[in-house]
This record gives C-alpha cells, structure tokens and sequence, in this order.
C-alpha cells in the first residue's frame, strides 16, 4: 500500500504542476494574445454557457470522482488490501488524478474562449487544485 500511496501522490503533485503551468501560461496569453468572444453564438447566451460548464463541473467533480474514487478506496479497505482491489483502486485513482486537471483546463479554456475573461479560466483551476489538494493519496489509511 505504501507503493501505491507514494505513485499516487507523485501523480497528485505533477498534476498541481500542470495546473499552475497552465495559469502561468494563461496569464501569459491573456496579456499578449486576448480572446474575444466568439460572433457565432450570440452574447446573451455566453456567460449562460459559462454558467452552465460550471456547475456541471462542480457536479461532475463532487459526484461522479469524488463518490467512486471514495467508493473503490472503501472497497480496498473493506477486502484488506486483497491485491485485485488494491490494483482497481490504484487504476481508478490514476483516472482521477488526469481526468480532474483535464477536464478543468479544457472547461477553462472553453469559458475563457466564451466570456473573453481569464478569471474563469482561472476559476476552473482552482476548482481542480481544491479538488487535487483535498484527495491526498499519503492521508490514506
């Protein structure tokens, strides 16, 4: 288990690197090359569109990869560490720990792309941070 929490949470830390690479980039972008919102759809609907990828990110982040990352850990916990669900667990967790910072980054890029505006580009990342930093694999028990 030991093994498994030290991979784990290699993969936590580089995925905070990716995250604040990304915001550093972003701020970056925004200074030399700004976006505008796209003349296709029209402006009502941009910052409803925002809107909408953020909570669906909130939901997305809070059910479906908090619940089954905590539900295959109880489930590694509950079969003693039986080698099958210690390595289910580990796959499930490694899903979570890419899926998270990419769904966050591309769902920032699309609100930033939407509204013109870094902060929710910014918003996205700090969501996925919270979320990275709130699952610590060495925490585990």
């Amino acid at each position: 288990m030991q093994n498994t929490k030290q991979r784990l949470h290699k993969r936590r830390n580089i995925a905070l690197i990716v995250l604040l690479f990304i915001a550093l980039l972003s701020i970056i972008v925004d200074r030399y090359f700004p976006f505008s919102p796209p003349s296709y759809i029209d402006t009502k609907y941009h910052i409803l569109l925002v809107y909408f990828l953020i909570a669906y990110k909130v939901i997305e982040l809070g059910i479906f990869y908090m619940l089954f990352y905590k539900k295959h850990y109880l489930k590694t916990l509950a079969q003693e560490y039986h080698i099958t669900s210690l390595e289910k667990f580990e796959k499930q967790a490694k899903k979570f720990f890419f899926l998270v910072p990419q769904g966050s980054i591309v769902f920032g890029i699309l609100s930033y792309k939407l509204s013109g505006n870094v902060q929710y580009l910014w918003l996205f990342l700090a969501i996925a941070a919270m979320v990275l930093w709130r699952v610590n694999p060495k925490k585990l028990t």
